[in-house]
């Protein structure tokens, strides 16, 4: 096997995902690089790779451990980089270094296999004709989010949130796009795997969700469409007719208008 920088996908859950070529590089390796030794190093004992040196490296790491890499794998070592799980640098540490080593003519090998972005998507059950943007993590503040949302209209979306953003992404997506669906997933591969799929209207009879760790999220695409304009005129007539608890549930899907936005005007036309 060649020496250079191998990087290794391990499981996202079921620990017989890893593939066998994966095995075989891991073993063969000199030094293994991971996020976090403990949890690696239950990986490793499970599939009995013993005699390798594992080295902790997260992105904070690069500046005083590039060069040390590079060194090593010129004089002949083979070192092998894994996440947490799922495939490593989507979202992981890792890309400063393989930028800085492919600069240095070193050798990279993709060793592919579990990717929880792959396995979502499936899941998701959405029309994949087309085109997907993958965020990783979103950002926390609201408006900054919506940035990255901007241009839903033109994709599906898959991104990773948490427990503590995941009611605020869901409620931002619906807030922007009121006709989208949405596929949440969790713990995906293990025997507790959950997949809650909704659309704005079922979501209100959920919210919030109060689920733990980290998640999967995708947005299926709707098609473009032609949002019909909404007048103040329109609005005053339906408040009289429908009142203004009823307004919002008929004006999202049609208008693609917020909540706030809505009882911003509804405000306005009170006031005048």
């Amino acid at each position: 096997m060649k020496s250079g920088l191998y990087i290794v996908a391990t499981p996202i859950g079921n620990l017989e995902d890893i593939t066998l070529r994966a095995i075989n590089v891991l073993k063969k390796s000199d030094v293994i690089l991971c996020e976090n030794t403990k949890h690696s190093l239950k990986l490793l004992r499970h599939f009995d790779i013993k005699n390798v040196k594992i080295e902790k490296y997260t992105d904070h790491d690069f500046n005083k451990k590039h060069k040390h890499i590079e060194g090593l794998i010129k004089s002949e070592k083979i070192i092998s980089l894994i996440s947490d799980a799922g495939s490593p640098i989507i979202s992981d540490p890792g890309s400063n270094l393989v930028k800085y080593l492919f600069g240095n003519d070193c050798h990279i090998e993709s060793i592919p296999g579990p990717s929880s972005i792959v396995s979502a998507m499936q899941l998701s059950g959405f029309y994949n004709s087309y085109p997907t943007t993958f965020f990783g993590f979103l950002p926390k503040k609201i408006e900054q989010k919506k940035k990255c949302f901007k241009n839903m209209k033109y994709s599906n979306v898959v991104f990773f949130t948490t427990s503590p953003q995941l009611n605020k992404d869901i409620e931002t997506l619906f807030d922007l796009d009121p006709s989208c669906k949405i596929t949440v997933l969790n713990e995906m591969t293990k025997k507790f795997e959950k997949r809650l799929s909704f659309s704005s209207r079922e979501y209100e009879q959920i919210r919030p969700l109060v689920l733990k760790g980290e998640f999967v999220v995708c947005v299926e695409y709707n098609g473009i469409k032609e949002i019909p304009t909404l007048n103040d005129n329109q609005i005053h007539k339906d408040l009289v007719k429908y009142g203004s608890k009823k307004i919002y549930e008929i004006y999202r899907t049609t208008y693609n208008i917020s909540r706030n936005e809505l009882y911003k005007k509804i405000l306005t036309i009170k006031k005048n």
